[in-house]
């Protein structure tokens, strides 16, 4: 059920940072608080939700609008911002199934009872 919000926050935060990327400050800015957001969710489907929502904006940015041109251009900026997003989608995937097997897993310090 949290999955729904964390796509929203994911689309809404890849818009701004597909809008913002040509700025210094904003390409460092929307590619760190997304690295941010997506180590503070927790492992699995909440995660991935952020990434695939984060990605969409990204990837309609990518592509050409139809009158001409494209949001995301490909100078360094750009390519940047495209490997970052590729970056924090990979992330979430390959953290998808860390969650299996860990229900009874009492950590390195055991019980504190």
């Amino acid at each position: 059920m949290r999955s729904l919000p964390a796509l929203v926050v994911g689309v809404v935060s890849g818009a701004a940072g597909t809008v913002l990327h040509q700025q210094w400050w904003g390409l460092g800015l929307a590619l760190g608080t997304a690295l941010v957001v997506l180590a503070w969710l927790p492992p699995g489907l909440v995660r991935l939700a952020f990434a695939i929502g984060w990605c969409v904006p990204v990837l309609r940015g990518a592509l050409g609008r139809p009158a001409g041109g494209f949001l995301i251009s490909s100078d360094a900026p750009g390519w940047s911002f495209i490997g970052g997003s590729l970056v924090l989608l990979v992330a979430a995937l390959a953290t998808v199934a860390s969650r299996r097997g860990r229900a009874g897993d009492q950590g390195v310090r055991g019980s504190l009872t």
